[in-house]
């Protein structure tokens, strides 16, 4: 960046006073000549010409303004023959948008554009950017020098750090190369390097800014990237890391754009272990477009050779607690009132053999949207797949699933919503075992209404609440049948039986809010939504001496979202079982918390499933001890006292133009809380220049 706005400085100087720095801009800023048609005011305690050498002179408090631009010196002096111009005394340059040059002399030839800006200083609003040179050389349109310069984002006459080179060359749309660049903080030199280059553009070839780290897992680390921009719609960064407890990391990032609206990428990651057995593989490939013929394709694809992978370089607990991958790649067509669709999934384990694992090369769908028949309200629709279930280890073979259905859509009396809908299933299969198939009848019949009302709140900004009562009943049937003859390949293959009644009750309230100066909004602050199912079929059991007890109930779920405010939330959503012999609750898990929009969130969260977890958690972000912003998030085991799932710690002290980011992270490295795997990560950012060095 600080190299662009060299560029930059240099044709915010040459636009002022003579040309367009870029070509796109010439119509609106002319060169200054004669026949310049924007307007040029000239104001001096003094103006003069001088017949002997054919100069304009202007001397005391002199002014010029042209277009956007006013500069202001002690002294001007301008030859019409030579083209030439130069200034002298407290030179000072100043844009509408509050960028300012400095200078105490410069000379500029018009005709050529070469010229120099002597004891140079510049200030660029927008990015705080600060830059001075002993001198500043304008070679011709495209080439720059600036000898013995320095740069920062720091304010004051001695910034907090800053850059000093002791010669840069500038080449437009392509680099900028320095020779004896030295960074400082404060006055002390900390770091030297004798030769540097750095892309002009936004988007050019060339080595990235190395950085560094330490891992507990991955040790110390070094990583130089390099980025190739191969055309207007690709490009790539290779990457090659030296890990100490892992070894030499070598990979490739590939991304592109394509017609079509077709985009996406590659990544392609290999790590030689130092230690037996320790080399790690991923690819990943991510595209999303259109197929001639407005087909939509789109791939998720990921692999990697083994768990330890996601356990060595995975930042969260989604990622290095995965044990499985799954790559997807899926193709689709619409038609009004067609879908078709196809797709292939692979599935590997990362912690057993894959070989049994059921996958689905291909799987394809195709089904007719319900279309009503003609004026009544009957409806019709059809629905199918086909799967190819493949594994190395086990039963292999085809199955179709055809699926046609009728459907009724009634409203009696204009008071509640009916629907039924009653369909065939009938499954083929071509197995490598055997050949069969099975027809099964299904039908459901759900009826639902609204009631609602509008309350007068009378608040001052909340004006009226409606509250919406939506009553749900289901009853759904599945006659017994015996499938135990089908192959079983998935869920599908053995469908449960089902004479079921579901009901619900939903509640929602609305509020009308009017603020002073906004438009009327509505914010729904509650979604209340119980329900249950009633197993007619269990109800009917026959139940003998040491049998289950009947349970023709489901656990109760109640699901709720309540917004009080627009930066508060409370989401609950458990399951009780009511059964006499249980009467506790299956699944809980509640999240609540505050978020100012200002960099202040409190969250905290509970989740439990019988049998299997009972945990805390927790996110803080604070932004109210500025310039300290600190940040939290963990998850502690209830069940297991002393097992601490995971904690992370983030700081940063942020200064005018530079900041420090302190990282800790504490984890689980095992099912067992034995070994704990612990990071500390300490990084630099200077404003405008990124992260340039971490520790």
């Amino acid at each position: 960046m600080s190299v662009r706005l060299v560029c930059l400085f240099w044709g915010l100087l040459w636009v002022a006073l003579l040309n367009s720095f870029f070509p796109d801009e010439a119509a609106a800023i002319s060169p200054l000549k004669k026949s310049d048609p924007l307007p040029v005011t000239v104001e001096a305690d003094k103006l003069s010409f001088d017949p002997e050498t054919g100069n304009y002179l202007a001397d005391g408090d002199v002014f010029l303004k042209r277009g956007a631009w006013s500069l202001f010196s002690d002294h001007l002096q301008w030859n019409p023959e030579r083209d030439e111009a130069s200034g002298e005394g407290k030179v000072r340059l100043v844009d509408e948008e509050g960028n300012t040059l400095w200078a105490e002399r410069f000379e500029l030839n018009m005709a050529s554009g070469e010229g120099r800006l002597h004891q140079g200083r510049a200030f660029f609003k927008e990015s705080n950017f600060h830059l001075e040179a002993q001198e500043l050389h304008r070679l011709d349109e495209k080439n720059f020098l600036a000898k013995e310069a320095s740069f920062t984002t720091c304010d004051g006459d001695n910034p907090a750090w800053r850059f000093q080179a002791r010669n840069v060359n500038v080449t437009l749309e392509d680099y900028a190369r320095a020779k004896h660049i030295f960074f400082y903080i404060k006055d002390t030199p900390v770091l030297y390097f004798p030769y540097f280059f750095y892309p002009v553009s936004d988007r050019k070839s060339g080595f990235l800014i190395p950085r560094y780290g330490y891992s507990g897992n991955r040790g110390v680390q070094i990583f130089q990237p390099f980025y190739w921009a191969i055309s207007r719609s690709t490009d790539a960064t290779f990457h090659l890391d030296y890990l100490s407890r892992l070894g030499l990391g070598k990979g490739v990032e590939y991304r592109y754009i394509a017609p079509n609206d077709n985009r996406g990428k590659f990544d392609l990651y290999h790590v030689t272990g130092v230690d037996e057995g320790g080399d790690r593989s991923k690819f990943f490939w991510e595209h999303e477009g259109f197929l001639p013929g407005q087909v939509r394709l789109v791939a998720d694809v990921e692999y990697v050779d083994e768990k330890d992978f996601f356990e060595d370089f995975g930042q969260e607990a989604e990622e290095y607690n995965r044990t499985t991958v799954e790559s997807v790649i899926f193709a689709h067509r619409n038609w009004e009132k067609l879908n078709l669709g196809a797709q292939v999934k692979y599935i590997k384990d990362l912690q057993k053999s894959s070989d049994d694992i059921v996958q689905r090369l291909p799987e394809a769908r195709f089904s007719l949207i319900r279309k009503r028949f003609a004026r009544t309200p009957l409806f019709y629709g059809f629905d199918s797949s086909y799967n190819h279930f493949w594994r190395r280890e086990g039963e292999t073979g085809d199955r179709l699933m055809l699926r046609p259905y009728l459907a009724v859509a009634l409203k009696p009396a204009g008071l509640a919503e009916l629907q039924a809908e009653l369909g065939l299933t009938q499954r083929l299969y071509w197995t490598s075992e055997q050949d069969d198939d099975e027809a099964l009848v299904d039908f459901s019949v759900a009826l639902s209404n609204r009631f609602s009302r509008v309350y007068d709140a009378g608040g001052k900004s909340i004006k009226r609440i409606r509250h919406v009562l939506q009553p749900e009943i289901r009853y759904s049937y599945i006659p017994p049948e015996n499938q135990d003859d089908l192959p079983q390949f998935d869920h599908l293959d053995a469908i449960e039986p089902q004479n079921r009644l579901s009901y619900a009750l939903i509640n929602r309230l609305t509020a009308r809010v009017e603020k002073e100066g906004r438009e009327p909004f509505y914010h729904e602050f509650l979604y209340f939504r119980i329900g249950q199912d009633f197993d007619i079929r269990e109800s009917r059991r026959d139940r003998d001496a040491g049998d289950d007890p009947l349970r023709p109930f489901s656990a109760i779920r109640a699901e709720m979202i309540l917004r009080p405010t627009t930066w508060s939330y409370v989401d609950v959503d458990a399951t009780y079982d009511m059964n006499p012999e249980r009467k506790a609750f299956d699944v809980v898990r509640i999240g609540t918390g505050v978020n100012d929009q200002r960099g202040n969130r409190i969250g905290v969260g509970y989740s439990f499933r019988d049998d299997e977890y009972e945990y805390l958690s927790g996110n803080v972000s604070l932004a109210v001890f500025d310039p300290l912003f600190v940040g939290y998030r963990g998850r502690y085991d209830l069940r297991d006292r002393g097992n601490d799932l995971e904690h992370v710690l983030n700081a940063e002290w942020r200064f005018q133009c530079w900041s420090i980011f302190v990282t800790f992270r504490d984890r689980n490295d095992d099912n067992d809380g034995n070994s704990r795997e612990r990071e500390v990560m300490i990084s630099f950012a200077l404003k405008g220049l990124g992260n340039m060095f971490g520790f």
